[in-house]
């Protein structure tokens, strides 16, 4: 286990690496835009104790658990299809809203609704300082980094970089699960299909053996937490609303929707 850090050092120590970690694969890695963007609550009410009571202890590394979690992962590398090899490496990026246009559509895209990108632009500059810190916190290796049988779809450069990024909770499943229950807000009758999406970014994780599948359950615990605590923002609802006609007026215009 990692020794804390205050939160105050791991903010600067995040801003610090800001330039570099905008061009890393990992995780949680923020983007220029999430970084200038106004978080919808103080990162640091929702702290390590916060994080603590929401979230058990990962399995120990070496542990049964542990041996179990990789000797699974092993079974489903075995397993792998062309079309999911395809999709793990399309999802190496930072994960963000824009993954779910395989569910919404061709129109789903930042530059066709600014006011929606803002409103996840500010989302992301609330979770990533949260995952990051359990992360630190936690410390976790990767299942890669565990066990040399795994051989994972990702590149070296994309692997190279989870390295520095530890593995517990899963910064996918967190965004994956919190996105989709916030596009579930936006578009209520896609919800089940949102939901789905959001719970198969972070299995993919497991998938590309890069996740421990309890990494990828602390992630969606977690992002159920933020969500609510999202929810009962109001400047967050004020935004959901705008969004929400942004996002009707989009895709009733859309070539598909006619």
């Amino acid at each position: 286990m990692m020794k804390r850090l205050p939160y105050s050092i791991l903010a600067l120590l995040l801003a610090s690496t800001l330039a570099v970690q905008a061009k890393d694969s990992s995780d949680v890695s923020m983007s220029l835009s999430s970084a200038k963007a106004v978080p919808y609550f103080d990162p640091a009410s929702f702290d390590l104790n916060t994080i603590e009571a929401l979230l058990h202890d990962p399995p120990a590394d070496g542990s049964a658990t542990t041996k179990s979690e990789i000797d699974l992962i092993l079974q489903k590398e075995a397993a792998l299809t062309p079309e999911e090899v395809k999709r793990i490496q399309s999802e190496a990026v930072s994960p963000n809203a824009y993954f779910f246009a395989s569910v919404l559509g061709p129109w789903f895209t930042k530059e066709h609704l600014p006011i929606t990108n803002a409103l996840f632009q500010r989302v992301g500059a609330t979770v990533h300082p949260v995952v990051d810190s359990a992360k630190n916190h936690w410390g976790r290796l990767r299942p890669f980094q565990q066990d040399e049988r795994i051989h994972s779809p990702l590149t070296q450069r994309e692997l190279a970089s989870l390295t520095k990024n530890p593995s517990y909770p899963s910064g996918h499943s967190t965004a994956g699960n919190l996105d989709a229950l916030i596009l579930a807000e936006l578009v209520p009758d896609l919800k089940d299909a949102l939901l789905a999406r959001g719970k198969q970014i972070g299995d993919d994780r497991v998938l590309g053996g890069v996740h421990f599948p309890s990494d990828v359950e602390a992630g969606h615990t977690l992002a159920q937490a933020l969500f609510d605590k999202f929810m009962a923002s109001p400047d967050f609802q004020a935004d959901l609303a705008k969004a929400k006609a942004e996002i009707a007026a989009a895709r009733s215009a859309a070539p598909s929707a006619k």
